[in-house]
């Protein structure tokens, strides 16, 4: 079980490691649920997948603010007016919004405080589902008509898997794709052509070797790859097997994510007393690293927000040399509705809003991505914004998004194992193969006691 504590982008906090709440979580949950089941409300906690939507059928005139708690989905306040009020207030102008912050996911399921919307990606989804958090909308998308061919079909696949049933414990309303976002002006500084689109892994670490220099004084990096398992998703690679029998870390695929890996951190300046990881404050803040492949929304949005202005701009992400043309896995954001929530109808009334054509057209003009499978919406995206004025985003769809892996719930728990061996890998000089077999060992672990408390 997994909660998150933070409130910045969901792209930045994806190193954080939540698995030490797990127990205390778990018991103040139950405290809660147990008062909920005295008034009448029906939850079975965290071996309940979704509980039945409600419809939207009825529409109340009757004012109500919908609390809203951003669960790694980079909700932030402007966001909840553009996003959510624009749309919502056309057609029900009695929902107000209000944004839940200062206060942990665990804090409010104390309090009894639970909120009306949960935006959360499908990075994070596995926490609320053992929350007993979600909600199963299959019977309000069938009762509301809602298509779901008009979905991305990957998004709408890799939500049911969380479902012991085929469960919909999410409605998605907008997806990120991966790119690599680039500094122009460490390339003009040191007399390197740009990356293309189409690069592969390999291409992208020879340009790094002629970026990674120290000069004046200061140490530029030429790629920061991010952590291990943005890589292994993007090889399509799960954790354990369907089954969950046992780990996956100890395979070839997971051999060649980290023989990159290792590739990229043994060029000479990548690891400086220690230090090997950069993030955002280094690329945006700092300007010292000249590519990050990440998200389109993580770093480009935050640009302009830090108020740091330099010459940037983006192309697809790095393929592996074996899956030409394939970048890396979906990232989409969905809106979950809490079956405890006090105001279950109008908040189905605002996901239905949210997947709407006129609001998802809204959306994609911006600087959100529709979640629905229209090549005309491709064409617009950011149409409306300044943020991209000029910048590549054609060659965000030069390559195709890597499929989902198999996620199961104590996938988070087996990335910080991961962070664990490449530290080991890059800092502590540790051979590849003895830190997977490591690795393997306790992830194993990891699943066997998720087995234990599962019966």
């Amino acid at each position: 079980m997994q909660i998150n504590f933070l409130y910045n982008y969901y792209i930045i906090a994806k190193r954080e490691v939540f698995s030490d709440m797990r127990k205390s979580t778990r018991k103040t949950l139950n405290l809660f649920l147990s008062t909920v089941t005295l008034l009448g409300v029906a939850l079975t906690g965290c071996s309940q997948s979704g509980a039945p939507a409600a419809s939207v059928e009825k529409v109340s005139s009757e004012p109500v603010t919908l609390k809203i708690f951003n669960h790694n989905a980079g909700i932030m306040q402007k966001d909840v007016d553009d996003l959510f009020s624009g749309p919502v207030q056309k057609k029900y102008p009695n929902i107000k919004f209000e944004l839940v912050t200062g206060k942990s996911l665990e804090q409010l399921i104390a309090a009894g405080e639970i909120p009306d919307l949960i935006p959360t990606s499908n990075f994070y989804l596995n926490g609320l589902v053992d929350l007993g958090l979600t909600t199963d909308m299959n019977d309000f998308v069938k009762k509301e008509r809602i298509d779901l061919n008009r979905f991305e079909p990957e998004a709408i696949k890799a939500i049911k898997q969380f479902g012991k049933n085929g469960e919909l414990v999410g409605m998605p309303y907008t997806m990120n794709y991966g790119v690599m976002v680039y500094n122009k002006d460490i390339f003009d500084k040191f007399g390197i052509p740009y990356p293309t689109d189409g690069m592969t892994w390999n291409q992208v670490i020879e340009l790094s070797k002629k970026l990674t220099k120290k000069q004046d004084g200061i140490q530029y990096i030429g790629l920061d790859p991010g952590d291990a398992n943005a890589l292994t998703r993007a090889y399509s690679l799960p954790v354990a097997d369907e089954k969950q029998e046992k780990s996956m870390i100890n395979s070839e695929g997971y051999q060649k994510v980290f023989s990159l890996l290792k590739q990229i951190y043994d060029i000479p300046g990548m690891v400086t007393d220690k230090k090997y990881v950069y993030g955002i404050n280094t690329f945006i803040k700092e300007q010292r690293v000249a590519m990050i492949p990440y998200w389109i929304s993580a770093y480009t949005s935050r640009i302009p927000q830090v108020g740091q202005t330099f010459q940037w701009d983006i192309v697809s992400y790095p393929s592996f040399d074996d899956k030409p043309g394939v970048g890396r896995e979906i990232d989409f954001h969905m809106l979950v509705v809490p079956p405890t929530s006090k105001h279950k109808d109008a908040a189905y009334q605002v996901v239905q809003t949210l997947i709407s054509d006129e609001a998802q057209q809204a959306m994609n003009k911006g600087t959100r991505l529709s979640i629905l499978k229209d090549a005309n919406l491709r064409k617009e995206f950011t149409s409306e914004s300044k943020v991209y004025e000029g910048k590549n985003l054609s060659g965000m769809f030069k390559v195709k998004p890597a499929p989902v892996a198999y996620s199961p719930k104590y996938e988070l728990d087996i990335y910080a194992i991961l962070r664990d061996a490449m530290k080991d890998i890059v800092v502590n000089n540790l051979d590849i193969n003895s830190a997977l077999r490591t690795a393997d060992e306790k992830a194993n672990k990891i699943i066997s006691a998720s087995q234990l408390n599962s019966k």
